[in-house]
């Protein structure tokens, strides 16, 4: 390979890495920030729910539509365009003074990460040779796995020592270097559709639908599933995805081709992420809880504890990204999922006297697992398809990370409250407690919250709270072991496509050929 050729090559996926730890960072960054928002800017709980959900959903309504931009427009373009919206949206929100232009900055953030993302992922594959696309795509899953365990910590560190604006201007100087590394290394493609036009009914309705669903999605824990609200809006995408369907079945130029969904090796990918992030959601939420509520360590020395998955998704992801090249790429997959099986089976027998070094270790295979199977599942999506599909097919890759991301806290927090709620009445029954009905129900709250303190129990008298927060403890020790299994049984699940729907991707050692060129 020319040295040109390769210095613009690792150009590019510097950039692109930037630009994914970037997207991580703000995905799970702003949660921890939310209480340092608060004290500036006056709000009720629901308007700062739309900080994070506005976010979410912006993305996720328009992250498919978005693959078929960069085929009709290029993915330099796209990409640029993408990033100007999305540095637009961390400067209104790093200086907006009230809620409701810090929502709209969120969103405009939301919006830049749909356009970008599948442009982003897909020039991996244009600029890499086929020999290094492993290992670019481990690069890139090391970078967004640290991004997505490191967010936390990083926010709690800028937030003490500057101020929660820093966590979106920081976003400023290292958007324009991405723009700056694209103009100059990144050589403007050719529209793969030159003749084709986007359909903005088919765009509208598949976002309306996706967008819908996914809100009624985020709102079960706030609303309740009784709520008739939750289920208006989860029959108005269902039914928009519908319309979307048939719609979208009989044009020319479909914006979700439907070899796409009849490609067994990318829906083999789809379903085994979608299992494998939600397994990776369930630990980073539940030990993040357990760590601080059973035991009680600060949210920066949990941040620190993490580590042990954090370093081993960053470094064994580009290593494991190097097996895609060399072997069966089933080999690896698999071989991650059963770390990380063998890490939710260690998680579900924690206990209150658990060691600090047991608690690593499982952290470790964990991020052992992320890190072999990550980037081979990413190399095996862009591999299961034609090169004209690779924009589109990594939008339904990433939106499946994104519905398994939220489904994941969604039913870990259920299954928490179900099976601590039935272990607290069990306790409260043997030690004879006897509360009533409003004490019960803040008792069941109390099990999946951040914090298990004295203060949550006002309405119980000074004898009674040492021993409801020893129950409450239990119960929270008991809702985590079924989780815990839970996401033992998923990872199983996720080893059947893998096996199954990849067995017709072969080792490739093609020619070190690609299309960046210096401009």
């Amino acid at each position: 390979m020319p040295q040109n050729q390769s210095k613009s090559m690792w150009l590019v996926l510097s950039a692109v890495a930037i630009l994914v730890f970037l997207l991580n960072i703000d995905y799970t960054s702003v949660n921890l920030a939310l209480v340092a928002i608060s004290e500036e800017v006056p709000a009720d709980l629901n308007s700062f729910q739309w900080l994070l959900s506005g976010y979410v959903l912006a993305w996720a309504a328009l992250v498919v539509p978005a693959g078929r931009l960069a085929d009709l427009y290029g993915k330099r373009t796209t990409l640029l365009a993408g990033i100007v919206i999305f540095l637009l949206g961390s400067g209104i929100t790093g200086i907006g003074q009230s809620i409701e232009i810090l929502i709209i900055g969120r969103i405009l953030q939301g919006i830049g990460a749909a356009i970008f993302s599948p442009a982003a992922y897909g020039l991996i594959f244009t600029a890499m040779p086929q020999s290094k696309q492993g290992f670019g795509m481990g690069v890139i899953a090391g970078v967004a796995g640290f991004g997505l365990a490191a967010g936390p910590s990083m926010a709690g560190y800028i937030i003490k020592y500057l101020s929660w604006r820093w966590i979106f201007y920081i976003n400023i100087p290292l958007g324009i270097l991405v723009i700056l590394f694209i103009l100059g290394f990144v050589a403007k493609d050719k529209p793969q559709e030159t003749s084709a036009k986007l359909d903005a009914l088919s765009i509208a309705l598949l976002s309306l639908g996706l967008g819908s669903f996914m809100f009624a999605v985020n709102q079960i824990e706030i609303w309740g599933l009784t709520e008739p609200r939750l289920w208006g809006f989860g029959l108005l995408g269902l039914i928009s995805l519908g319309v979307f369907w048939f719609w979208d079945g009989n044009r020319k130029t479909q914006t979700l081709p439907r070899t796409l969904l009849r490609n067994s090796g990318l829906m083999s990918t789809v379903y085994a992420i979608t299992f494998n992030v939600f397994n990776f959601s369930l630990i980073l939420v539940m030990m993040s809880l357990y760590l601080q509520n059973t035991l009680r360590y600060t949210s920066y020395e949990t941040g620190l504890i993490f580590l042990p998955m954090t370093l081993a998704i960053g470094i064994l992801s580009p290593i494991g990204g190097k097996f895609a090249d060399r072997m069966d790429i089933r080999i690896p997959i698999i071989s991650g999922f059963i770390m990380i099986g063998i890490s939710t089976c260690m998680m579900s027998f924690l206990h209150e006297k658990s060691s600090l070094l047991y608690v690593c270790i499982a952290l470790f295979f964990a991020g052992f697992g992320l890190g072999q199977s990550w980037p081979n599942l990413n190399t095996a999506m862009f591999r299961a398809v034609k090169p004209t599909e690779i924009n589109t097919a990594s939008g339904i890759f990433t939106m499946a990370t994104m519905l398994a991301n939220s489904l994941s806290v969604i039913l870990a927090t259920s299954l928490m409250v179900i099976f601590g709620r039935q272990k607290l009445s069990f306790l409260m029954n043997q030690k004879g407690l006897e509360v009533n009905a409003e004490q019960y129900q803040t008792l069941t709250s109390i099990i999946a919250q951040v914090e298990h303190s004295p203060k949550q129990l006002q309405n119980f008298t000074a004898e009674q709270i040492p021993d409801f927060l020893e129950i409450i403890d239990k119960a929270f020790l008991h809702g985590l072991s079924i989780d815990m299994w839970v996401g033992t049984i998923f990872t199983l699940c996720g080893i059947i496509p893998v096996y199954w729907g990849l067995k017709h991707l072969k080792t490739r050692h093609l020619k070190e050929e690609h299309i960046v060129v210096p401009l």
